[in-house]
């Protein structure tokens, strides 16, 4: 008995430091990175430009919209008018059959993140901000 306690002690003393040494290690590495932009889709600078169409040089959003989708629209200027006039987008509307959708193009053009409709207007702020930089 008193041979199993001692063994069952030194077990539980060896995965103390085991633990304590794992800790140790990982601590040390970078949590995980969180998405620089929020859009449902996303693509790396370079990938994916932006039709000819829109203007390069300052972030741009372009919207497109199904026929009717007032709620889309007043949902698209409540995020794009809470931004200061300084790194507001170049807005550009396009009507479309089906799927309302919103794409924001930095300054060298190329589209970077996409929602459809409804997003949350924080998000695209947010990313409008992000691409602004």
């Amino acid at each position: 008995m008193r041979a199993a306690v001692a063994a069952l002690a030194a077990a539980a003393a060896l995965g103390a430091v085991g633990a304590t040494v794992a800790h140790a290690v990982l601590a040390r590495s970078a949590p995980p990175a969180l998405p620089q932009l929020h859009g449902q889709v996303s693509w790396a600078p370079g990938t994916r430009l932006a039709p000819t169409t829109v203007p390069r040089g300052r972030t741009a959003l372009l919207a497109f919209v199904t026929p009717g989708c007032t709620g889309c629209l007043a949902e698209l200027r409540f995020a794009v008018d809470r931004l200061p006039a300084s790194i507001r987008p170049t807005v550009i509307r396009r009507v479309v059959k089906r799927d309302s959708l919103v794409l924001l193009v930095d300054r060298s053009g190329d589209v970077r993140t996409g929602y459809t409709f409804p997003f949350a207007p924080a998000f695209v702020e947010g990313d409008l901000r992000t691409l602004a930089r």
